[in-house]
C-alpha cells in the first residue's frame, strides 16, 4: 500500500510505501527541491504541505523549534522540514509545494 505524494513545483507524482522520508523521495526521483544540512537544522528544505497531512508523521520537537527559530513567524501551520517528514499512513494523497520556487 503506498501513499501519492506530489511535488507541485516540480510536477512530479510519486506513489512511495510508508515510512519512506520526503528526503529519500526527492533524491530517488530527481526533484530539484533543496536540502542543506539533511539533519533539520537548517531550513532550507522547508516545504508547505497543501494537501495530505494526515499522512505525514507529526512535527517532532526539534522541527517545531527549528521552524519557530527560522520563519519568524512567517511559517503556516502547514510548514514542513521536508527531510524530517515521513509518510506515516498509506492510502492518500500529500501535496508539497516549495514556498520560494514560482512556476
Amino acid at each position: 500500500m503506498t501513499t501519492r505524494v506530489e511535488i507541485i513545483n516540480d510536477f512530479l507524482a510519486i506513489n512511495v510505501k510508508e515510512g519512506s522520508t520526503i528526503q529519500d523521495i526527492v533524491e530517488a526521483s530527481g526533484s530539484a527541491l533543496p536540502f542543506g544540512c539533511r539533519d533539520g537544522e537548517c531550513g532550507t528544505c522547508i516545504v508547505e504541505v497543501e494537501q495530505g497531512m494526515e499522512f505525514m508523521s507529526p512535527k517532532t520537537d526539534k522541527e517545531i523549534k527549528v521552524l519557530k527559530e527560522i520563519c519568524s513567524g512567517t511559517c503556516t501551520p502547514n510548514s514542513r522540514l521536508s527531510c524530517q517528514m515521513k509518510i506515516a499512513k498509506p492510502n492518500g494523497v500529500g501535496h508539497l509545494l516549495v514556498p520560494w520556487v514560482t512556476l
